[in-house]
């Protein structure tokens, strides 16, 4: 997207603050603000972009921790953060605090540019559009709060001073404000985007079919998904893989992404969605011709898939390709020097196998002298109760390769790729979901169906493993949505609160989380950041537990 100058001065709910926007890519330097600024078409537009900033702050790293982390798909690698996962978190924890934050500091740059709209000089078209984007991003910014904390603080106008008392609104009317801003962005956005990036009515639609679905509003969220399906705007890439490839990132199927930047002078918020999902291969095929690259990341092996997720995944390799176009389990020599333990291989032979099934002894035998195998049994203790503890340090595991970006221009740096929120691929199981509770699973179960479809590995794998409506249970949907949707932020932590299966898949399948997880953690802690700087605390109370 094109370079633009942004900066916002506003108010944070509960103290005034500065906050410098940014454009969907890019930070430029910045400008002295006067209120006529905001009043123009450009200072309006920039105001707008400083709204899509603090979404690129969420979604550069700690959005998965939010998300994903400690369910019953993923819990943590050997690197990083593991509070998330063991559930061993209070309200001083540092993600919990920069998700509550950033969110506000979006909504703030929403409400300013909403209660300033009828003061711009532009045309109806550029204002109305301009409107559409800041209660969409409002809408979202709310969602993502209201999903996570419950009750929260509800501020819809421009705060011109600093406040120092605060009320938690009920979630009721919080989904209320959210539906109603989606309703109007619907009616206010393009139809196509001006710049990809941008919301349009589509995203606006997918959005409340994503909310209605929280809502258990079936009807309202099978219409909605339906309407984004149907639209002609959005359509499923014939090959999974496609999606991921780092030079397609602008496809029918991406409905809304936040946008990131190669441009480290204004934007330094790259994702580190390439990094955290990695493994260490390089350590563990550093005898075998592997050093650290960019095609394969920077191996930091964050999250580690659980047990139940491999198990659930392999299940459907024969027939189902998403397991393989989602992951990898093979890495190529790229340093002939380093071939130590495997003399004689060349580039692009194999070095490292680390399949997500156990080896038979005679491909173990075969192998040797050529590449280094780990399989199933050697990162999980299959000794262990189910074989979910697992072995060793947890570096090396097969790895979600959805994220890998090789166009990075060195080994050190972090993506600069967009980050999908919303794909049309979410739209078809929240119709099924939807359609399922109405009573409609014959209907429902098409849409599960057509995604089977598109992955099947044949014609004759799809029709042995299309599902009847008979079958269709939130199981079955739950583990469809695993499977298509594995590592994205639409939020596995959300889908188990929202469905009631929070407690008991979690405590089945993270062994790292069983014995902490309680009923208090459906809902994050309150910042203490926040209950720090209010006066009135008696109103405004702790989530209970924390």
């Amino acid at each position: 997207m094109k370079k633009l100058n942004t900066t916002v001065i506003a108010s944070l709910l509960m103290g005034g603050i500065l906050i410098q926007g940014c454009s969907l890519d890019e930070v430029n330097t910045r400008i002295p603000v006067a209120d006529t600024y905001y009043t123009t078409e450009e200072g309006a537009g920039d105001l707008v972009n400083s709204a899509y900033s603090y979404s690129q702050n969420i979604y550069e790293y700690f959005i998965w921790f939010m998300t994903e982390m400690g369910t019953d798909l993923w819990m943590s690698g050997g690197d990083g953060p593991k509070e998330l996962n063991n559930y061993t978190f209070d309200a001083s924890h540092w993600y919990v605090q920069e998700f509550w934050n950033y969110s506000y500091n979006g909504i703030t740059a929403c409400n300013t540019l909403l209660d300033r709209a009828d003061n711009i000089q532009a045309s109806e078209d550029v204002v109305n559009n301009y409107k559409g984007q800041a209660l969409f991003l409002r809408a979202f910014y709310y969602h993502n709060l209201v999903m996570q904390f419950g009750d929260v603080p509800l501020v819809i106008k421009e705060v011109h001073t600093a406040e120092t008392t605060a009320t938690r609104a009920p979630e009721s009317d919080v989904y209320a404000q959210i539906i109603a801003d989606l309703i109007e962005a619907e009616k206010l956005l393009p139809i196509e985007a001006t710049e990809f990036g941008r919301p349009t009515q589509s995203a606006a639609q997918a959005l409340l079919a994503r909310v209605y679905l929280w809502n258990e509003q079936w009807d309202n969220a099978a219409t909605y998904a339906k309407k984004v399906i149907s639209s002609g705007q959005h359509e499923l890439l014939p090959d999974f893989a496609d999606l991921w490839d780092a030079n397609n990132q602008k496809n029918k199927e991406f409905i809304w992404t936040v946008q990131g930047s190669g441009n480290d002078t204004y934007n330094t918020k790259r994702s580190w969605a390439s990094t955290i999902f990695t493994v260490r291969y390089d350590v563990h095929g550093a005898d075998y011709g592997m050093i650290r690259d960019i095609a394969n990341g920077r191996p930091y092996r964050y999250f580690m898939p659980t047990r139940h997720f491999f198990d659930l995944l392999a299940s459907t390799m024969e027939w189902d390709n998403r397991f393989e176009k989602s992951f990898k389990w093979v890495w190529y020599v790229n340093d002939e020097s380093h071939c130590t333990l495997n003399p004689g291989r060349v580039l692009g032979d194999t070095a490292l196998y680390v399949p997500p099934f156990k080896v038979s002894p005679e491909q173990r035998a075969w192998a040797e002298g050529k590449y280094r195998i780990e399989d199933i049994d050697d990162y999980f203790n299959p000794e262990s109760p189910n074989g979910e503890e697992t072995s060793g340090p947890r570096e090396m595991f097969p790895q979600m390769s959805k994220y890998l970006d090789p166009t990075r221009v060195d080994v050190g740096l972090m993506s600069s790729l967009d980050i999908p929120v919303i794909r049309l691929g979410e739209m078809y199981l929240i119709a099924a979901e939807a359609l399922m509770n109405e009573g409609k699973a014959a209907e429902g179960v098409e849409f599960i169906n057509n995604l089977r479809k598109r992955s099947a590995k044949s014609e004759e794998a799809y029709e042995a493993h299309k599902l009847d409506a008979s079958e269709l249970t939130i199981d079955v949907i739950l583990n469809e949505r695993a499977i298509e949707l594995a590592g994205e932020t639409t939020g596995r932590w959300m889908d188990l609160k929202r469905t009631g299966k929070f407690l008991e898949y979690i405590q089945l399948y993270n062994p790292d989380a069983r014995n902490n997880i309680k009923e208090k953690h459906l809902y994050r802690p309150i910042p203490t950041s926040m209950l720090d700087r209010i006066s009135n605390k008696d109103e405004f109370p702790q989530n209970p537990g924390y």
